[in-house]
């Protein structure tokens, strides 16, 4: 009897809000069994194709999830042509854990593996977004699975992790130079490097004794700060014009309040003022606003160093609070009933940061937040006229390219506050023509 397996994204049975792999037997309505899919961003099922299985949208969600889709048709395709699989739970437990019966640990299973760790805090102090790397690389390796190149299909994912060696590396770096730029070869540096850490993972618990010793850095395209390109940043002017701008007078559209647009305007200043990054305005607490030697300063740990092993690895950065953004402190103050600064709907939950189901549905709403917020300033950039890509992060890239370019900067200062080191400031912020 075969089975048949179908993508949907709706049925009384399953999540509201997700897409499912529904498994059944040819010709038979009983026994289906279904699997939630992972690994989506923010799908927007307004644009589903139903025949088709794939998102119709050209939004950039779209484009990350159909590649995604993509693979795991594949990988299903895969396992319905699998003689040892006869039944639609024998699927569904083949799909989760990324390998068909079998007693061979393979390179896909290993780096799930790694994946299900981090995202469960199993072996950390709390779960981590730091997963999401991973994923990527996961992504890849599926699509090369699914890929000729020089006449071959390799399929890396379901080599043996034992046998897991320098040619697969090298077969790697070749499959990425297939790939365009939006898919996944602008960032080939990342992508080697983390092939090996998964790689260097096995060889420390003995699952594999070889050593990958091809120097893939020879090989790397030429990153945009290497063509001498810099990330985009505000004028000194631009900025004080977005400060002075009366979001009343902007086009509105959709179900998007003027209140609302109002907060986004609030938010992009205070990440400015007190140079911290969206993560880190998303969760700020009244709490944690205090007063040294007479100046009022914003305490935290960046989140990107919040998922050390040991608390003493992590940073306490304290950051002065200019007087604009202790003017937007008050103007929300009591409007949020858990204590943050920024009273968004996603801040009005508890979420606990330990637990894993709740940190990923945070995770999950705080991506959510920042793509709404930047999807507006596209709109503002237009407004205004302006002649970059205005995002989240080009307020950051200004404040701290800014702060620099005065005289007499303090550049170790400046990284502190900011949560960064100076190496970073010089390689990635700070362009000598912003100013």
């Amino acid at each position: 009897m075969n089975l048949t397996f179908t993508i949907t994204a709706s049925a009384p049975s399953r999540p509201k809000g997700k897409l499912c792999v529904v498994v059944g037997y040819k010709g038979i309505s009983q026994g289906r069994k279904s699997y939630v899919i992972e690994g989506l961003t923010n799908p927007d099922f307004r644009y589903w194709d139903k025949k088709a299985q794939c998102f119709s949208s050209g939004t950039d969600t779209a484009r990350a999830n159909n590649p995604v889709l993509e693979a795991l048709r594949a990988r299903c395709n895969e396992l319905v042509s699998n003689s040892a699989i006869t039944t639609p739970e024998a699927f569904i437990e083949a799909l989760k854990s990324g390998v068909a019966p079998s007693d061979v640990e393979t390179l896909g299973h290993h780096l799930r593996s790694i994946i299900d760790d981090i995202r469960t805090g199993l072996n950390h102090q709390c779960p981590s977004r730091n997963y999401q790397p991973y994923l990527n690389l996961l992504h890849k390796l599926e699509k090369e699975a699914t890929t000729q190149y020089k006449g071959k299909k390799c399929n890396l994912i379901d080599v043996p992790l034992s046998d897991v060696d320098n040619k697969h590396f090298i077969q790697f770096s070749e499959f990425l130079f297939t790939l365009s730029n939006e898919e996944g070869r602008s960032n080939y540096i990342n992508l080697m490097k983390l092939f090996k850490q998964v790689h260097t993972k096995a060889y420390d618990l003995e699952y594999n004794n070889h050593t990958l010793r091809f120097n893939y850095t020879k090989f790397a395209p030429k990153t945009r700060s290497e063509c001498k390109q810099q990330r985009p940043s505000l004028t000194p002017k631009q900025y004080a014009k977005f400060v002075s701008m009366d979001v009343r007078k902007l086009p509105k559209s959709g179900s998007l309040s003027y209140e609302l647009m109002e907060m986004y305007k609030d938010y992009c200043i205070f990440l400015y003022e007190t140079k911290m990054r969206p993560v880190d305005v998303t969760g700020a607490r009244f709490e944690n606003i205090v007063k040294v030697g007479g100046v009022f300063k914003y305490r935290y740990i960046p989140e990107k160093k919040k998922n050390k092993k040991h608390d003493y690895d992590a940073t306490l950065v304290y950051t002065p609070l200019s007087d604009r953004a202790l003017a937007i402190i008050e103007k929300y103050k009591g409007k949020s009933s858990q204590g943050y600064i920024f009273p968004f709907s996603m801040n009005e939950y508890h979420w606990d940061m330990m637990d894993a189901e709740s940190w990923n549905k945070w995770n999950n709403r705080k991506t959510r937040l920042q793509e709404m917020i930047n999807k507006w300033l596209k709109k503002v950039a237009k407004a205004l006229k302006l002649d970059i890509d205005l995002t989240l992060y080009t307020f950051r890239h200004s404040t701290l390219t800014h702060a620099c370019a005065m005289a007499g900067a303090n550049w170790g200062a400046i990284a502190q506050q900011a949560g960064t080191s100076v190496e970073m400031l010089e390689k990635h912020y700070v362009a000598k023509d912003a100013i």
